[in-house]
């Protein structure tokens, strides 16, 4: 399907390898990378293949994702980390996966659908330590899941975890870290499995000396900002067409861009079909040396940039060491991780 494709992303090998070693590390603790939504956009199967060896467990968002790392030979664990329909539970005991458990439903449902068999599902308890999305949020609530499973023949609780919301807020973090532990305690019970730290809460020491596993997505990938990481995703596309613009004439759609003087432009297969949504006009993209304009508007399978003359070589780094992902997302007022995972599955992802 992108055999052809004229706009590509190069995802870097050594630099995945060296953010996971740098987070294990630091943290001293084994790694659990989080490669869901497709790697944040890097690659879903380019990046398991290169971080097997380095991580203890991979953590994604959807059991489709879990089967198709375990079809394609990847043979570590597998964690599931959003909610799993007890319909697919037959689907997670044949793949060997991991499911997260939230509240006593979802244990009650995994057992009914296992109860007339011989088989057994791994789950992952998960704490509500303040988010409000997921999780247990009571003492009473996990030893209740806890108790229940104690008495099942087909749940095995292999795992326990949390989530920080904000990581580099001192006060809601300890607050958060203060709830795990009260809920974590409460009841004994050996886990292999004990991870409460992200990126941001690893690098913020918000781990726990409980704790087994830290786990880590957008480090991985280089989207934090710290001096130990480096950017994994770089994206490139191609001028396909120069053209000199004449005072007064128009660029795009709507006439954003009104041309005061003769300018060059360049043509690039790619827009917001692609993941290079509209707002991303008036950013700089790099083009042999030169840092150059989107203008216009950003079509949705092309778009436009301004050019200083019409010699230019015809490679355009969209994403990468000259215009990296952190920087965008400042101009897009939003987040680094954002800018790549948006990048859809078509785009050929090639590891260097």
């Amino acid at each position: 399907m992108n055999q052809y494709c004229d706009t590509y992303i190069k995802v870097s090998r050594d630099a995945l390898t060296h953010n996971a070693q740098f987070f294990k590390q630091i943290s001293q603790k084994k790694l659990i990378a989080v490669i869901k939504s497709n790697a944040y956009g890097h690659g879903l199967l380019e990046v398991a293949n290169v971080l097997e060896k380095e991580a203890d467990l991979f953590a994604v968002a959807s059991l489709d994702s879990a089967v198709t790392l375990r079809q394609a030979g990847i043979k570590i664990p597998i964690l599931v980390l959003n909610p799993l329909n007890p319909e697919y539970v037959h689907q997670a005991v044949k793949n060997d996966l991991m499911v997260t458990v939230s509240n006593i439903q979802d244990v009650m449902n995994v057992h009914d659908k296992l109860k007339d068999t011989d088989k057994i599902v791994k789950v992952h308890l998960k704490i509500d330590s303040g988010m409000n999305r997921m999780g247990l949020k009571t003492k009473d609530a996990y030893q209740e899941v806890l108790s229940f499973i104690s008495k099942s023949d087909h749940i095995k609780a292999i795992g326990v975890y949390t989530h920080f919301h904000t990581p580099g807020n001192k006060d809601y973090s300890q607050k958060q870290q203060d709830v795990f532990k009260d809920i974590f305690h409460s009841m004994p019970y050996s886990f292999e499995y004990v991870h409460l730290c992200s990126t941001n809460a690893t690098l913020n020491s918000w781990d726990l000396e409980e704790s087994t596993h830290v786990r880590i997505g957008l480090g991985l990938y280089g989207l934090c900002e710290s001096s130990g990481v480096i950017p994994a995703l770089s994206m490139y596309s191609t001028i396909m067409i120069k053209k000199e613009v004449l005072p007064n004439e128009i660029v795009g759609y709507n006439a954003n861009f009104e041309a005061d003087k003769n300018t060059w432009i360049g043509v690039l297969p790619c827009g917001y079909s692609d993941g290079i949504i509209r707002s991303n006009v008036g950013r700089k993209v790099y083009v042999d040396g030169h840092y150059c304009e989107v203008i216009g508007s950003v079509c949705m399978n092309s778009m436009m940039v301004k050019l200083p003359h019409n010699s230019l070589n015809h490679e355009v780094q969209l994403i990468g060491p000259h215009v990296n992902a952190i920087d965008i997302a400042k101009y897009l007022d939003t987040i680094s991780y954002e800018v790549t995972t948006i990048l859809p599955p078509h785009i050929k992802r090639i590891v260097i």
